[in-house]
C-alpha cells in the first residue's frame, strides 16, 4: 500500500513571510522525496492534524456507532484545534516539510472503520519501523539544508507522521496502541480533592530548597518544544541527581530500622562493617534500591527492574550506541521522578509534623 510520511521542522535563520508561495527545495520523483519551505505549516500538515484529531476523538469516545449527526463538524473543530496547536509551536518561523512517498506492507484490519472518504484503524502496518528507517534520511535532508544555506540554521521539530492511501484512493489513518507518543491527552477537570492536594504539594515543593535545582532540570524535560532526546537526557539527569540526594537520608533510616529490629551486638557490628566497606562503593542502582524501600509504594522488585532497564537505555546512549530517539522512554523516567519526589516530600513533611507533635 502507498504511504506518505511527513516530517515538519520550524526553521530559524531563513525568512519566508506569510503569503509567499511554497519554496521547492528538492524533488526526486524516483526516490519519492520532496522537500519544500512553507509559511503555511499547519495547513500543509492537514492529514497529520486530522489523524491526531481522530485519535483524540477515539480516546474520548466521540466516535460512536452510529456516528453523531454532527460528527464531521466535531472532527473539523478538533482538526482546527490541532492546527492551532501546531501554529503555536511554529510561531512566526517558516517550516521545512520533508515528504517521503513509497510502498509498505499494510493490511487494513477487519475492525477498521470507514467514514466517508477515509478509513481509521489500528496497526495496519509497523509505523515505528518505517519512521526509524526514514530517520537517517530526514537528518540528511536537514543537514543538506543547513550546509547549503551557509548559515547556522536551527530546526525545531513540529511533527512527523504517516498516512496510507488505498488502491481506491481513500486515505487510511492507522494508529498504534502506543498512543502516549502521539502527544494525545484526555483532559479531566480537577476535583476538589485534587485541588487540595495540588495546593499542598506546591507548598512542599516551594519549601524543598535543597531540591530546587533538580526540580528545575526535571521541568526542562517537560517542555513541549524540547526534542525527545534532550528531554530524555534532562529527565534522566534529574532522576539520577534526585536518587543521589535522597540516598544518604534513607540509607541512615534503613540502618536505624535494621538495628531496631534486633539488639544483638553481632548485627550492629555487621552493619557497621558494611557501612564502612560500602561507604563510597554504592552504584546508582544500589542507591535507588535503598530509597525504594521507603518510597516505592509496594511496587518492589518490578520497579527496581524497571529502573535498571531505564538506566540501561541511558548507558547505551552514553556508550555511543544508536538508539532511536522516538523510542527513548522519556515519559517513564519522568513518571518515576514524579513518584519519588512526591513520596519523599510528603513522607518528609509527615515525619516533621510527627516530630513537632512529639516535642509538644
Amino acid at each position: 500500500m502507498r504511504y506518505t510520511f511527513l516530517s515538519a521542522h520550524a526553521v530559524q535563520g531563513i525568512s519566508h513571510p506569510t503569503g509567499q508561495a511554497d519554496l521547492p527545495l528538492f524533488h526526486d520523483q524516483a526516490s519519492g522525496v520532496r522537500v519544500y519551505l512553507t509559511a503555511e505549516g499547519p495547513e500543509r500538515l492537514y492529514m497529520l492534524n486530522r489523524h491526531l484529531a481522530l485519535l483524540s476523538m477515539m480516546l474520548g469516545a466521540q466516535i460512536g456507532n452510529p456516528l453523531a449527526t454532527n460528527f464531521h463538524e466535531l472532527l473539523s473543530a478538533e482538526t482546527q484545534k490541532v492546527a492551532r496547536m501546531r501554529a503555536d509551536t511554529i510561531g512566526s518561523n517558516p517550516v521545512v516539510v520533508i515528504e517521503f512517498v513509497g510502498e509498505v506492507d499494510a493490511t487494513i484490519p477487519e475492525h477498521a472503520r470507514e467514514i466517508g472518504d477515509f478509513v481509521i484503524c489500528f496497526d495496519a502496518f509497523d509505523k515505528n519501523a518505517l519512521r526509524a528507517g526514514l530517520a537517517p534520511k530526514v537528518s540528511a535532508v536537514l543537514a543538506g539544508i543547513r550546509i547549503g544555506a551557509g548559515t547556522p540554521l536551527e530546526f525545531r521539530k513540529v511533527s512527523d507522521g504517516t498516512f496510507l492511501t488505498s488502491e481506491d484512493g481513500r486515505v487510511v489513518h492507522s494508529s498504534t496502541a502506543e498512543v502516549g507518543r502521539a502527544g494525545v491527552y484526555i483532559s479531566h477537570p480537577l476535583g476538589e480533592q485534587h485541588q487540595q492536594r495540588i495546593q499542598g504539594d506546591i507548598q512542599l515543593a516551594l519549601n524543598a530548597g535543597s531540591l530546587e535545582r533538580v526540580m528545575r532540570l526535571h521541568t526542562q524535560s517537560l517542555t513541549k518544544g524540547t526534542d525527545n532526546y534532550r528531554a530524555f537526557v534532562a529527565a534522566w539527569s534529574a532522576l539520577e541527581i534526585l536518587v543521589a540526594k535522597l540516598f544518604p537520608k534513607y540509607q541512615q533510616l534503613l540502618s536505624a530500622d535494621l538495628r531496631a529490629l534486633h539488639p544483638a551486638p553481632g548485627l550492629h557490628s555487621y552493619l557497621d562493617r558494611i557501612g564502612a566497606v560500602m561507604a563510597d562503593k554504592h552504584n546508582l542502582a544500589d542507591k535507588f534500591t535503598v530509597i525504594s524501600v521507603y518510597l516505592d509504594e509496594g511496587a518492589g522488585h518490578d520497579e527496581i527492574r524497571s529502573f535498571r532497564e531505564l538506566k540501561g537505555v541511558r548507558d547505551r546512549l552514553t556508550h555511543g550506541e544508536e538508539v532511536d530517539e522516538q523510542e527513548l522512554p522519556t515519559q517513564a523516567v519522568q513518571q518515576l521522578f514524579d513518584k519519588y519526589l512526591r513520596n519523599h516530600l510528603r513522607r518528609d513533611a509527615a515525619a516533621r509534623g510527627l516530630a513537632r507533635t512529639l516535642a509538644q
